[in-house]
């Protein structure tokens, strides 16, 4: 048996990365909806509110419009920073920033 903890997504916060990367990148709900031929822009307003998840073929090809690898548009449920900011100030923004510090600290030693 592994010692591996395994991690979930965090849906909100990754549906607020795909929302700052869309508009960092410049583009439109409509610009992104006709670039992954999807009928209706719905689907990518629920990615962005968190209540579902790109399918692994949407996931792929927002990577290659926004120009960043996959793996930078998800964000793993980060319990011990989740639960630092909670106490502090229950705003996504300040978890997400929380997130980008420890993502710094980890992978930029």
């Amino acid at each position: 048996m592994s010692d591996k903890i395994f991690s979930s997504l965090d849906m909100i916060m990754t549906g607020q990365i795909l929302k700052n990367n869309i508009k960092k990148c410049g583009y439109t709900v409509r610009q992104i909806q006709k670039l992954l031929n999807l009928s209706c822009p719905q689907p990518i307003y629920r990615w962005m509110r968190g209540r579902t998840m790109p399918s692994l073929d949407n996931l792929y090809m927002l990577s290659s419009i926004l120009g960043t690898h996959m793996e930078d548009l998800l964000l793993p449920k980060q319990d011990e920073v989740w639960l630092l900011q909670w106490g502090e100030n229950r705003e996504e923004s300040r978890r997400l920033r929380a997130y980008d510090q420890r993502k710094e600290q980890l992978f930029h030693k």
